[in-house]
């Protein structure tokens, strides 16, 4: 497929954006939801479009091009990348849904922006030609810059099947509750409907889709349209953003290090032959993460392309690796953080705002480290995996 950007140009559009964001960050976190201009510099760029369907207004590329840019935001602000993350990836999902849905959003006329809760937290009422929802959602990442959301609920008739309906933001209601350790500019608050009605051709169960038949695919072409996991997708897409943490972390250690010096030292702590070791280390972990980030999306990306079925064993293993990834970026980050001094635990200081993102971030469900690691033994013993995510 032919796209209208390069991947190098639109790494570099967001690369780009990095001082801006950087400067941005501690207004980001103050404002607990992303700034107007730092939205409008989103927007402006493309980076959210990179993996939406050309159909809906998008250059149609894939996930290696996707991830590679957050890992560049995320160098800027952490609460800005997990919402350039995310945000373009769910926008892509939406062309998961009929064309009558994907028309509904044409319709709006606005640039997608759509929020995704997939834990189903309430079940829907049937009713004709659609359903009923009313409910909850907790942690909606960039709610008050949405137009549209992806929210689960059960399947009334078979409450293991999760249904997953694309509502228009005026249909639902913003709790303002997002006062997070972390991610404070993400805006992950809790929304609700009340009797909201969704027509089918709005509900999707993404897990039949994926093994029968995705309804976007007669519109849509490329390989995020095919066979393609989702689940296994949104572990890189959770993983990226901690690339760029983990790489921000040590550029911000090593300013630290040309400046900390004062009377109780017996020299400057660049001169220390320990922390010189742990920005040695360090360096080399993230060329070592951000490496295995995008050959593993590459190569999902291979076998997508020669049309290859990803086995529940490739799926357990992409999994694994993301939540290792993780686990040393935040090693990582908390190593440098301690060495750093009192200076940095103060409010406003870049090391400290990252060790607070990336801890928020391991938290992600999808990323817990006891069921990937779990699934990966039982794997390796020739025992079926357990749920959730395979």
């Amino acid at each position: 497929m032919s796209f209208s950007v390069t991947h190098d140009e639109m790494v570099g559009r967001a690369r780009a954006l990095v001082p801006f964001l950087r400067e941005k960050a501690v207004a980001t976190e103050l404002n607990r939801s992303m700034l107007p201009e730092v939205y409008d510099k989103l927007d402006e760029s493309g980076l959210l479009r990179v993996m939406l369907a050309p159909h809906l207004g998008g250059f149609g590329m894939y996930l290696p091009t996707h991830l590679e840019a957050v890992m560049e935001t995320a160098r800027g602000c952490g609460s800005t990348a997990w919402l350039h993350s995310l945000i373009g990836n769910q926008n892509y999902l939406v062309g998961w849904y009929p064309e009558d849905a994907q028309e509904d959003v044409r319709n709006n006329g606005l640039p997608l922006f759509t929020c995704l809760v997939m834990g189903a937290t309430t079940t829907a009422v049937r009713t004709e030609n659609g359903i009923v929802l009313t409910g909850k959602w907790p942690y909606v990442s960039g709610v008050d810059q949405a137009n549209w959301l992806m929210l689960s609920a059960h399947d009334p008739d078979d409450r293991k099947r999760n249904l997953t309906c694309l509502i228009p933001k005026r249909s639902i209601q913003t709790i303002d509750d997002w006062d997070c350790f972390g991610m404070r500019g993400t805006g992950s608050k809790t929304v609700t409907l009340e009797n909201e009605f969704v027509p089918n051709h709005r509900v999707l169960c993404f897990r039949e889709a994926e093994a029968d038949g995705i309804p976007g695919s007669l519109v849509n072409n490329g390989l995020l349209y095919q066979n393609n996991p989702t689940s296994t997708v949104f572990a890189f897409v959770v993983a990226a953003p901690a690339v760029g943490l983990a790489e921000a972390a040590v550029e911000a250690y090593r300013n630290r290090l040309e400046v900390r010096n004062n009377a109780r030292m017996s020299s400057s702590q660049s001169e220390w032959g320990s922390s010189q070791a742990r920005l040695g280390r360090a360096s080399a972990q993230c060329n070592m993460v951000r490496n295995t980030v995008l050959d593993g999306a590459n190569q999902l990306m291979d076998q997508l392309h020669s049309k290859q079925k990803i086995s529940t064993e490739d799926r357990v293993r992409y999994r694994m690796s993301m939540v290792e990834i993780v686990r040393i970026c935040s090693d990582l980050i908390y190593d440098l953080f301690c060495d750093a001094g009192t200076g940095v635990m103060m409010e406003g200081s870049e090391l400290q705002r990252v060790f607070r993102d990336i801890h928020v971030l391991r938290s992600h469900f999808v990323i817990l480290p006891e069921f990937a690691a779990e699934n990966s033994g039982r794997i390796q013993l020739g025992l079926p995996p357990k749920g959730p995510f395979i």
